[in-house]
């Protein structure tokens, strides 16, 4: 069950991750002084991003699946997803320039929830049901 919510919830923050990292390349740029400027930040961003940010993104995220999948390393893999979340859910919400409507919120409900079912299965007690659970899922 443990990994099954972790899968879902990793599955879930995946695009409210690329949103913020979406708007904090929008913040930088909109930092630059003139256009040369501006187009010296997305220029720097691309050929970082084109070699090294998306493979390494994408060995990380499932790096982060796999984790919640082997026991051992599921509550690691559970702060991993939460803080994700929860940065993910400060970036928004900080680049924010007017206060959150009712839309916004509905629309941040599911990165939120993965945090707190993140919080969730790190603080949970590992009693000697869930010790049987570990073991069945090897």
């Amino acid at each position: 069950m443990h990994a099954v919510l972790h899968i879902l919830g990793a599955v879930l923050v995946l695009p409210y991750a690329g949103l913020a990292a979406l708007f904090l390349l929008i913040d930088e740029v909109a930092r630059a002084k003139g256009l040369l400027a501006m187009l010296d930040v997305l220029l720097d961003q691309f050929v970082w991003i084109v070699p090294w940010g998306a493979l390494s993104a994408a060995a990380l995220w499932l790096a982060l699946v796999v984790g919640g999948c082997i026991a051992r390393l599921q509550r690691l893999a559970a702060l991993c997803l939460g803080l994700l979340a929860l940065g993910s859910l400060g970036v928004i919400t900080r680049l924010q320039s007017s206060p959150l409507e009712a839309g916004q919120i509905t629309f941040l409900a599911p990165c939120a929830a993965v945090c707190a079912m993140s919080a969730w299965l790190v603080t949970r007690p590992s009693g000697p049901g869930l010790a049987a659970e570990g073991e069945r899922a090897r």
